[in-house]
């Protein structure tokens, strides 16, 4: 079961320093990560953010706040978006941000905020005067403990040292489309969750055997994606190839149509048991349906094709 304290407790203890993305050990991050969606969605969509932002702060040369729990909060749309302006030797952040997971006890955060020149990434921490979590609309149970909340800025003013790269840096950046591996790899965990516990019911008919050894393959198909993505990762790190969009996409796309196979015969192959019953599978099965809509689906695979 999910539980803040112990998030904050891992990231203090530093137990989330994966490798980083284009570093080598790709695969074994994105494994990583895979796992801790294996183990809780909730916990690894924390995770994952925090894992995110460690590695878009050493892109950017810098260094994480000593024993902080990070969210990334870059979510831009008519309802959410901040606005940064230059008073003096301070910037001055204005607006509401919506979908902020972990608002109510991560401690820092990696926010987008706009100015005249375009998008601008900001390290911010959450105990700052003038940052108020407002109360959650969120209505499903799924993905519920996350907090994932609007929180509101309020004349906020950051130092110069909080502001981590300038105009268009967060979006053009080659670690962008690297980090957007990292849900997928969550996904794959949440799908490999259910194929475990389809293989620890091990119905014996024909028909739901069936479905499992369907189950086996997708696992194995899983696995197979984010290994061939890490390859590739680390074989062009800075995307001089220009190929890490196209790769994020078509990964995403097919990890999320494999989960959402799976989601499909786990049912098939447990009945209704499991998830009548077993509090951790109806968590974990309701939690991959709900995070696997972060895909964009045909808005995403329009964009596929040179």
């Amino acid at each position: 079961m999910f539980d803040a304290a112990e998030a904050r407790r891992l990231a203090r203890e530093d137990a989330w320093c994966l490798p980083l993305p284009g570093g080598g050990r790709t695969a074994q991050r994105l494994c990583a990560l895979r796992d801790l969606g294996r183990d809780d969605l909730s916990l690894a969509r924390i995770a994952e953010a925090h894992c995110d932002a460690l590695a878009i702060l050493a892109e950017g040369g810098r260094l994480p706040r000593p024993g902080a729990l990070y969210g990334v909060w870059a979510s831009d749309g008519p309802q959410s978006r901040l606005h940064a302006s230059r008073v003096g030797a301070e910037w001055r952040v204005e607006g509401t941000k919506q979908y902020c997971s972990g608002a109510s006890f991560v401690t820092a955060a990696l926010i987008t905020a706009h100015d005249a020149g375009g998008v601008l990434l900001f390290d911010v921490a959450l105990d700052a005067p003038g940052i108020v979590v407002q109360p959650t609309t969120w209505a499903s149970p799924a993905l519920g403990d996350t907090a994932t909340c609007p929180v509101a800025f309020h004349d906020v003013a950051l130092g110069e040292r909080c502001l981590v790269g300038g105009p268009g840096w967060y979006l053009e950046r080659a670690g962008f489309w690297h980090g957007a591996l990292g849900p997928a790899a969550c996904w794959a965990g949440g799908a490999a969750f259910l194929v475990d516990a389809a293989r620890a019911l091990n119905r014996r008919d024909p028909h739901s055997r069936a479905h499992l050894g369907a189950l086996e393959a997708a696992a194995w198909q899983l696995t197979a994606l984010l290994e061939a993505a890490g390859r590739e990762v680390d074989a062009d790190p800075h995307d001089d190839t220009g190929q890490a969009r196209r790769r994020a996409l078509m990964v995403r796309h097919l990890i999320e149509r494999i989960s959402t196979e799976v989601l499909d015969r786990f049912g098939r192959a447990t009945g209704p048991q499991l998830l009548a019953f077993d509090a951790q599978v109806a968590r974990q099965h309701a939690a991959l349906a709900l995070y696997i809509r972060q895909c964009h689906a045909e808005r995403d695979l329009e964009t596929i094709p040179a």
